[in-house]
Formats: C-alpha cells, sequence, structure tokens
C-alpha cells in the first residue's frame, strides 16, 4: 500500500503541462562567410558592400592651398569636410527662395532660436525678417534679436550661387558694425565666422571694413594673427593689444605707485613700448622674433553650414602670442619704459633690462621725450596766517666760544667720570685755535656729521655705506641667499629679524624710491646692482 502523504513531494505533477512550441524549425548555422569592402562582387545577399575611405584619404583632400603675401598668415590648406549630411538642405533651399524677397514695413516681432531657421518663424516673424534683412542692406539698424542676426549671417555663408564672396563678406562686416555694440556675444562669433569666411575664399583681412569695431573682435577671436593686415604695418589699437596682452611684467606692483603715478603709468608704459616696436625692425621682419605655429580648426564653428559649405581648415602663422621671445622683448620694451618715468618722477630705483638693441631703448627715450612728460609739480603749502613761529622757536643769541668752552668742558668731566681718567686720556680732544675770531665759528664745526660721498658711487652703493654694521651683515647673509643665518645672528644679538629688514627697507626707500627686501629674499630686479654694491663696500672695507 503506497502512502498517499508522499505523493506531495512530485511537484511535476502539480505543474500544468506546458503546450509544444510553433513556429520555425531550428536550424543549424551556416558557416561564415568572409565580406570584403569595395569588392565589384555581390556578397551573400546580393548587396554590393562599397569601399570605406580612410581617415588619412579623407584628410588628404585639398580642396584649396595658397600662401598670402606679406602676411602673419603663410600657408592655408582649405580641406573638404569628411562626412556629407543633409539635414540642413531645407534651409538651403528657402534661403535661395527668400534671398531676393522684398516686404512692406512690419513692427518688430520677437523671434528666439538657438538654430534660427526660415520654417521655424510663424508669418509675422518672417516678414519682419525680409523688411529688417532690407533696412540693414541700405545702413538702417532698426531693433532686432539675436536669431535675427545670427540668420541672416548663416544666409551669407551659404548661398554660395547666389552673390560674390565680397559682396557677402561687405555685409557680414556691416551687420557687425551696426550691431556689434548692442550684442556683445556677436565680436566673438562674427570675428570667427569671417575669419573663416575670409581664409577660404582667399580674401584679405577686412580692416577697413570693420574699422571703428576691430579693436572689440581682435581680444576675443582666436586667430587674432589674420586681422593683421600687412606684417610691414602692425599699428594703432591692434598692436596695443597684443603688447598689453604678452607683457608679463606687472607694473602696478610698483611699491611707490601713488595716483598721480598711476595715471603716468597707464598712460604712458604701453604707448612707449608700441611706440618703439613701430620705430624699430623686431617685428617687422618676422623672424626670427616670431614662432610659426599651425592650427587647424572648423569652419564657421557654431554656425549653421550646409554640407557643401563646411571645410576643414590647416593655418601656418607667425604667432605673436605664442612667441617667447616676442614676450621677452615685450616685457623688457615696458620696464625700460618704466625705467624712463621713473626718473622723470625722480625715483632712483631702476630695473633690470637685458636684450634690447640700441635701436630700441633709443626709441623708447624718444618717445619720452617727444611726450615731454616730467615729474608732476607740489603745490607749496602757505603758512597759516595764524600761526606764530616765534613762540615756539628758540630765541637766536648767536654763538658765544666761552659758553661752548664751558659746555665742553663739562662733557670731559663727564667722561671721565663714567670711563675712568686712563681710558679718557686715550679720546681725542677737540681742537679750538686761539686765531679763530670771536663770533665765528671754525671751518671743521661747519662741517655735516658725514662727509659727501664720491660722485661715481652708485645709489646702492651708498645705501650699503650708510647702514650699520649689523644691517650690512643681515643684508649680506641675506643676499646670499642665508635668510635663516640672518635670522641666527639677529636672534644671538638680541634683535628682531623682522625690526633689523623694515629698517633697511626704509632705507632703501627713502633713497632708491624702492624696498629691497621682500619675503626674506633681495627684490630680483635690484640683485645684479646690489651684489656689486655690496661688493664695492667690501672693498673699501678692505
Amino acid at each position: 500500500m503506497t502512502d498517499e502523504r508522499d505523493d506531495m513531494w512530485e511537484l511535476d505533477k502539480l505543474i500544468p503541462k506546458r503546450k509544444k512550441q510553433t513556429g520555425f524549425a531550428k536550424r543549424e548555422p551556416e558557416a561564415a562567410s568572409e565580406l570584403t569592402f569595395g569588392s565589384d562582387k555581390p556578397g551573400p545577399l546580393g548587396y554590393t558592400i562599397p569601399k570605406r575611405p580612410t581617415e588619412k584619404q579623407a584628410a588628404d583632400e585639398v580642396e584649396i592651398e595658397y600662401s598670402p603675401e606679406n602676411s602673419l598668415i603663410l600657408n592655408v590648406k582649405v580641406r573638404k569636410w569628411p562626412t556629407e549630411y543633409t539635414f540642413y538642405d531645407r534651409f538651403l533651399v528657402d534661403a535661395q527662395r527668400y534671398y531676393r524677397s522684398k516686404c512692406e514695413e512690419t513692427p518688430f516681432i520677437p523671434y528666439f532660436s538657438y538654430l534660427p531657421q526660415y520654417n521655424q518663424m510663424n508669418i509675422d516673424q518672417l516678414r519682419y525678417y525680409i523688411y529688417w534683412r532690407h533696412e540693414v542692406s541700405n545702413g538702417r539698424y532698426l531693433q532686432t534679436d539675436y536669431s535675427y542676426i545670427f540668420l541672416y549671417f548663416y544666409e551669407l555663408i551659404n548661398l554660395e550661387t547666389v552673390s560674390t564672396p565680397e559682396r557677402r563678406l561687405a555685409a557680414m562686416c556691416s551687420l557687425l558694425k551696426g550691431y556689434g555694440k548692442r550684442y556683445a556675444r556677436l565680436d566673438k562669433y562674427a570675428g570667427e565666422w569671417i575669419c573663416d569666411f575670409c581664409l577660404i575664399h582667399r580674401l584679405p583681412p577686412p580692416v577697413d571694413l570693420l574699422s571703428g569695431v576691430l579693436k572689440d573682435v581682435m581680444p576675443v577671436v582666436g586667430l587674432r594673427e589674420f586681422y593683421i593686415a600687412c606684417k610691414d604695418d602692425i599699428k594703432d589699437v591692434l598692436l596695443y593689444d597684443f603688447v598689453a596682452r604678452n607683457n608679463t611684467y606687472d607694473y602696478k606692483k610698483f611699491a611707490m605707485l601713488d595716483k598721480n603715478a598711476a595715471e603716468l603709468y597707464d598712460k604712458h608704459l604701453i604707448a612707449a613700448a608700441v611706440y618703439a616696436i613701430e620705430k624699430t625692425e623686431h617685428i617687422k621682419d618676422g623672424s626670427p622674433m616670431l614662432a610659426k605655429t599651425c592650427v587647424t580648426r572648423t569652419a564657421y564653428n557654431g554656425a549653421l553650414c550646409v554640407s557643401g559649405s563646411k571645410k576643414k581648415l590647416e593655418v601656418e602663422y607667425l604667432s605673436l602670442n605664442r612667441s617667447y621671445r616676442f614676450r621677452g622683448m615685450i616685457t623688457d620694451l615696458v620696464k625700460c619704459a618704466e625705467n624712463h618715468l621713473r626718473i622723470a618722477l625722480g625715483v632712483r630705483g631702476r630695473l633690470t633690462v637685458k636684450g634690447l638693441s640700441k635701436e630700441a631703448e633709443d626709441a623708447v627715450a624718444e618717445y619720452f621725450e617727444i611726450n615731454n612728460i616730467r615729474k608732476p609739480k607740489k603745490e607749496k603749502k602757505t603758512e597759516d596766517s595764524g600761526f606764530d613761529r616765534s613762540r615756539y622757536e628758540a630765541e637766536s643769541r648767536g654763538i658765544d666760544l666761552s659758553e661752548a668752552e664751558k659746555i665742553e668742558s663739562g662733557s670731559w668731566e663727564l667722561t671721565k667720570r663714567l670711563v675712568g681718567e686712563e681710558a679718557a686720556q686715550d679720546l681725542p680732544e677737540a681742537e679750538v685755535t686761539a686765531e679763530t675770531d670771536r663770533g665765528q665759528v671754525p671751518a671743521e664745526l661747519m662741517k655735516e656729521e658725514t662727509e659727501a660721498l664720491p660722485d661715481d658711487r652708485s645709489a646702492y652703493e651708498t645705501l650699503c655705506v650708510s647702514f650699520a654694521p649689523h644691517q650690512l651683515r643681515v643684508l649680506r647673509l641675506i643676499a646670499k641667499g642665508e635668510s635663516g643665518e640672518a635670522s641666527l645672528f639677529c636672534k644671538a644679538s638680541g634683535m628682531l629679524f623682522d625690526a633689523v629688514v623694515s629698517d633697511i627697507n626704509d632705507a632703501a626707500a627713502d633713497l632708491t624710491g624702492d624696498i629691497l627686501i621682500e619675503n626674506g629674499k633681495i627684490i630680483e630686479d635690484y640683485e645684479d646692482e646690489l651684489a656689486a654694491a655690496l661688493e664695492a663696500v667690501k672693498a673699501d672695507q678692505e
């Protein structure tokens, strides 16, 4: 007899039976077939697979190559875009249809689109666009939106068969001049597109067409060198922008820069460097001061561009921004100009300038001579009429030699009491000759406490001579790069290192116009002059 309780473990009997599947019969996999791209023979299913071009083959398709004359742009290669596309063909058809359309005066209708096209506008927006475009072509720049401006640019870029490149370029420049001041981003976009348009169509930079707005376009475009019309004639705000960007010396950190000096610095330093470059041959020959650079860029980046107009550009040019020798020359010109300005302001400290030709230094000096830059005169302070000087000054009674002898005799008695009789005998006594007339001071007493320094001494040598022995020792240690040793010396002598450095800097500022020590080191601009001064003082002491 079978126990029914064992049947509960036979789960297969409890699960309903599945229906048999019907469909395609299972087939064994066929052997893999080898497919050859570009073969004229059809494949297993009857298709012919075209040969796929390699990236190298696509990149080598140069449509235009040329070398502009007398330009910072040395060579231009216009390459065909590697792939074709059709998703902007509708735009090209609409642009050709509406290009010569006209419309009566229509009120402004706002329009916004990230990539404006005709089929996105309603009838009122399309009517206003056609009316606005006609007014712009006649020099009347009406109220508009970014989207209308960009749509007009897209037309001018893509309509290759409707108008000549020269006319379309003129329209682009007119559009930028008319709206560049009102729409900040337009300088960047339009400046790049105009550059690409000219390089593709072998047109010179439209410097004359963009007069008045080129100074706004230059700082924001990538290939600034394109907008230099001629490498023999780099002038005005274009070169001023390059000099300001390539100067690595921040003249505004000058310690003695006050309000009056700051105005002179801002007005004349960069201008003097520009003047020197225009007067000399630093840039006109283009070599070897400027470095050759090659850049590959996508034409009309950010614009709606149909497949036939899309290009890749390879440009070889003389770079002003990436030329380290040029940047060094610009910096030295600015430092040289500051030295002349320091002379005009009466500041004795000078910056170290290396590598400038005598022609360039003479050109900087000529700039300051032509502009007659002088130190601003300080207004004389008038004395307050209510101030009675006699109440605060001692009464002048002349010089009484007998009274002076009594004071001197008393001082010697005090000296003997303090240092002892024997030590006092070694001290020199002041001699007053009997021939001295009463009421007159001997010539020796009329001398100043310090003798006049030799005329051939430099400002830093004069400064070193004036230092106390402990100050001079600290200065020597810091000049050797041993500020730690200088700090230990001050600590052992019962002095504060920062206080000694502060005294040295105060004396340097009074004599030369600038401090010497910053962050425990000698300021780099003064290292050579200070080293020579310390060596000269050392030789004198020996």
